[in-house]
């Protein structure tokens, strides 16, 4: 009695096994990868930087983290409020929290715009 309980629940466990172990699984994971990995964020061009600098968008809110002070600005350049490392959160001025557990190895980085060499400077005052 026994030895044929012991049977099925070898069975019933060499069937659970092979059911969650199918290809579609394997074939389904692949696929999200694929997806994140070619889904990227489009960072604005009127956002410009002294120094390479981390990008975050919340929402229609664009927000940029200077890695020397961890101070964050808005899109146009404003400082808003500053990026704590150990919780990984954006703190307004004010002290509320905008974002938090961001992980800066996972945002991309904004570079700052090198000027061309055809610039020009145009004394206004003469």
């Amino acid at each position: 009695m026994k030895f044929q309980f012991f049977r099925i629940l070898i069975l019933a466990g060499i069937l659970a096994a092979t059911w969650n172990c199918s290809e579609s699984a394997a074939i389904q994971d692949s696929e999200s990868k694929k997806l994140s990995s070619n889904t990227s964020i489009q960072i604005p061009q009127n956002i410009v930087v002294s120094e390479p600098s981390y990008f975050y968008q919340l929402g229609t809110n664009y927000y940029v983290i200077a890695p020397t002070t961890m101070t964050v600005s808005d899109g146009s350049g404003k400082v808003i409020g500053t990026f704590n490392t150990s919780t990984g959160a954006i703190m307004s001025l004010s002290g509320d929290i905008i974002a938090i557990n961001l992980d800066l190895s996972k945002l991309p980085i904004v570079s700052p715009t090198v000027p061309s060499k055809n610039l020009i400077a145009v004394d206004l005052d003469s």
